[in-house]
């Protein structure tokens, strides 16, 4: 068999959604070379060039070491099982493929370890929002299951009685539904690895729909008391007058999310009256012209005393905020006190309903539904693939509209 070369490297063609480069493993026989991904990554800051491989700066030192460890021992014994078995010569890519098998060999992994695992993986590649779900899912578990165990060993009365204490446990069928597909998309992954036969999924033992409409509590609010909110008086200083243009600009704005709006840059996202933009929760890229009272509130943000170091349009992030976990933290923190301050002006206007920075998102759907704009158009303007995820913004205009039709009818 021809000479293989096996170096760890850092991918510097491609940056992964964490702003950093991929970690992968490179093996070369004479002109043929193929990549082997480790699931890391890195700045090229916490990597050593010179020894190839990362500084014991980088906060996962210890994990890469040993992920690169593992995959370069499972490819150095493939190759010898080759050669003791008299085959002179094999494909990188079939290689590729007898490690893959390998993985899928693997010991049988419990569910709580599987669980840290995509959680990690999760942090690694920056998706901190859907690592924080897999979290919680985890720890409402644990709950339930104290001790830890294999797949395999999670027998059918497991299935019924954890079921059995979601229902009694969880307040809604909405979370309930959270934590069911979180865990039976753990059970995607530990079927996908190998580490248990795909008969042995919880979809077979859970007699809760996890994936049907569920009915949601109203949200929006009318014209009229957008238009109360609006003409609210604040110390053009304060927090509460930006939480205030923060929440219409979500509303004038198509509803964009806190997350997304937290991240616009000026140079990136804005150009002229137009945003673009990837939506953080289905990766979907938004392009559209802005509404003149949204473009208006970028303009004063120009202006305020508070500003981003970051280029960003709004005084959330900052420089300092250079890790998609700093990132995360930080817009939850700002989220919580932009809730608290829409709380004290619902008191104020005296609106007898919760007032969060969802409302924004579903008062715009809501509020151009009532103004007869055509269903296809709020789909559009929402960016929503189907009719039926814009419905679900919009169950409340069926109750005002029927509401009203029997007021004046009867």
């Amino acid at each position: 068999m021809q000479v293989v070369k096996i170096k760890p490297l850092l991918w510097m063609y491609k940056t992964a959604k964490n702003g950093e480069h991929e970690i992968r493993i490179r093996v070369t026989q004479y002109k043929e070379v193929n990549y082997f991904g480790t699931g890391f990554t890195s700045t090229e800051g916490n990597w050593d060039i010179v020894n190839e491989c990362p500084r014991s700066t980088h906060p996962k030192f210890k994990s890469i070491i040993r992920r690169i460890n593992e995959l370069t021992s499972d490819i150095d014994y493939e190759i010898k099982t080759l050669q003791r078995n008299g085959v002179d010569l094999i494909s990188l890519k079939e290689l590729k493929d007898k490690i893959r098998q390998v993985h899928l060999r693997v010991k049988p992994v419990k569910i709580f370890e599987l669980y840290d695992l995509v959680i990690e993986e999760m942090e690694v590649q920056g998706r901190i929002g859907y690592a924080g779900v897999f979290a919680s899912a985890k720890r409402v578990l644990k709950k339930y299951m104290s001790a830890d165990k294999p797949f395999l060993s999670f027998t059918k009365k497991d299935f019924e009685d954890f079921e059995k204490y979601l229902k009694a446990e969880v307040p809604s069928d909405s979370t309930i539904s959270v934590y069911v597909r979180t865990f039976n998309r753990l059970w995607n992954i530990a079927i996908q690895r190998g580490y248990c036969p795909k008969e042995h999924h919880p979809s077979k033992y859970f007699t809760f729909k996890a994936y049907r409409r569920f009915k949601t509590k109203k949200r929006a609010v009318s014209p009229d008391v957008m238009k109360k909110i609006e003409d609210l008086e604040f110390d053009r200083t304060s927090r509460m007058f930006r939480s205030q243009q923060l929440f219409l600009f979500s509303y004038y704005a198509r509803g964009i999310n806190f997350n997304d709006m937290a991240k616009l840059k000026y140079k990136v996202n804005i150009k002229g009256n137009e945003i673009n933009y990837t939506r953080s929760k289905n990766k979907r890229k938004y392009d559209y012209q802005l509404h003149s009272k949204a473009l208006a509130i970028i303009e004063w943000f120009k202006t305020c005393d508070l500003q981003s170091d970051g280029e960003y349009v709004f005084p959330i992030l900052m420089q300092m905020h250079d890790t998609p976990k700093k990132i995360d933290a930080r817009i939850d923190s700002a989220l919580k006190d932009l809730n608290e301050d829409l709380k004290s002006m619902a008191v104020k206007i005296k609106l007898n309903k919760d007032l969060t920075s969802y409302v924004a998102r579903h008062s715009f759907a809501t509020n151009l539904r009532l103004k007869n704009v055509d269903l296809n158009i709020i789909q559009e303007a929402m960016g929503h693939e189907t009719q039926l995820q814009t419905m679900t913004y919009l169950e409340e205009i069926d109750d005002t509209v029927i509401a009203k039709s029997i007021e004046e009818a009867l």
